[in-house]
């Protein structure tokens, strides 16, 4: 059985251009989210999917110079994009991330994966923002259940909301799939934001690293950081999440 985790980016963000490349402490913030879900006990291989247009070149070129897996398929089909590079790389079981949670926690990676494991489930999310903290979000399924998702879109003609967010489908479904939720402790019921979405995101992310100096300062660290210096969670409370 292997697990493979696909990161979705692209250089095109709506809110913040170009920001997977914007720099924390000398290192384009993508390598962050990658490196973090490396570290991971449990997945066997990380592959980041982009785009196929050219605007991608700069990201694309950096990480293959730096021994980066990298998939490039459609831009806004991205379910294929998943299910193309999983026929690349191969994966039973598929877990997303996007690359714009630099903080993402190989802790949390890992619980979510043995929870996945321990049930019959075809999918499970993190519990955000209820009982998580944004930016910890990952989500795993089967490579059956993407398959099925896939099938199910190209009944669907022109755009779809379906095929822009991956798992959007076996969410709104759970008639048809089985689905699960990973809940978070206490210690993670925090109205923190650290995924990076806007200037005031990246501005807090690039606080955190400058405090810690470590890529992979643990997300309890984090949370007690912010916990002790409200002052700074409050740089992007004020950010809405765009919504589906």
């Amino acid at each position: 059985m292997k697990i493979l985790c696909i990161i979705q980016a692209r250089m095109g963000s709506e809110r913040l251009r170009g920001k997977v490349m914007k720099e924390v402490l000398g290192k384009p913030m993508i390598t962050y989210t990658l490196d973090r879900t490396l570290k991971s006990r449990y997945i066997d291989q990380v592959v980041l999917a982009t785009s196929d247009k050219d605007t991608e070149d700069p990201m694309v070129k950096y990480l293959t110079e730096h021994g980066y897996n990298v998939f490039r398929g459609d831009e806004n089909n991205v379910l294929s994009r998943y299910v193309e590079a999983e026929k690349v790389y191969g994966g039973d079981i598929i877990m997303r991330i996007t690359g714009d949670c630099p903080l993402i926690d190989p802790v949390v990676i890992d619980e979510v994966i043995t929870y996945f494991l321990a049930h019959d489930l075809d999918y499970v999310r993190v519990d955000v923002p209820d009982s998580f903290i944004r930016g910890f979000d990952v989500e795993i399924f089967t490579k059956e259940a993407l398959e099925r998702v896939y099938e199910i879109s190209k009944g669907i003609s022109g755009e779809s909301p379906y095929k822009e967010h991956v798992t959007l489908y076996m969410y709104r479904h759970p008639e048809e799939f089985c689905v699960g939720t990973f809940r978070g402790s206490e210690l993670y019921d925090r109205d923190y934001r650290l995924c990076v979405d806007t200037t005031e995101d990246f501005e807090l992310v690039t606080k955190i690293y400058e405090h810690f100096r470590d890529a992979f300062v643990s997300g309890k660290d984090v949370i007690h950081f912010l916990d002790e210096h409200p002052e700074l969670a409050g740089i992007n409370q004020g950010i809405e999440q765009k919504h589906v």
